[in-house]
């Protein structure tokens, strides 16, 4: 696993023991951002289920001005920790050991770009999220979510939301979804 491109290209980066954390193909990594486009520069993102935080760091290796990490798992919120450090982006992040509710209720920014990589056999967090996303209002209004998924179960898209690409790679899709603009109380 390694950085793909930006100022920290090629820097591997160490990720959680284990079976709980499935870290994203370099492959499937390198398509989001190629579909994403090459400008992160002031922009903020937050890797939501970051596991090893390699999602957030790829933003910031291409310029993001900041990245959130969130996770429950201490093993993982300290691996994210090392491999921001190894990255020297520490200063660039925030790093939130928390369950997602109680994440999303201390979130106080709005995110260019979500990063939504929960683990494949957890269903349940993909709607918990979109709703959490919705009523926080957490995304910015012409911001992306990028959500990560088995290609086996279809992603039900969370009530506000639209889907505006989807990429299957083997096991692995990817949909990038926006606001839904018919919702005018949700877009600001």
């Amino acid at each position: 696993m390694r950085i793909i491109s930006g100022n920290r290209r090629g820097l591997k980066l160490i990720a959680p023991k284990g079976l709980d954390t499935r870290p994203t193909e370099d492959r499937v990594k390198e398509s989001v951002f190629n579909i994403l486009g090459q400008n992160f520069f002031d922009v903020t993102v937050l890797d939501l289920f970051c596991g090893s935080g390699a999602n957030g760091i790829e933003f910031l290796s291409r310029g993001a001005e900041k990245a959130y990490f969130v996770d429950k798992s201490k093993e993982a919120i300290d691996c994210v920790k090392k491999n921001l450090d190894k990255a020297k982006l520490t200063d660039q992040a925030i790093v939130i050991e928390n369950h997602l509710n109680q994440a999303m209720k201390n979130l106080d920014t709005e995110f260019d770009y979500i990063y939504m990589d929960p683990p494949f056999e957890r269903r349940d967090l993909y709607k918990k999220a979109f709703k959490l996303i919705r009523e926080h209002r957490i995304l910015k209004s012409n911001g992306k979510l990028i959500v990560e998924y088995n290609t086996d179960k279809p992603l039900l898209i969370g009530e506000g939301f639209v889907e505006i690409k989807n990429k299957k790679y083997g096991n692995t899709s990817i949909s990038i979804c926006g606001w839904d603009e018919n919702e005018s109380n949700i877009c600001r």
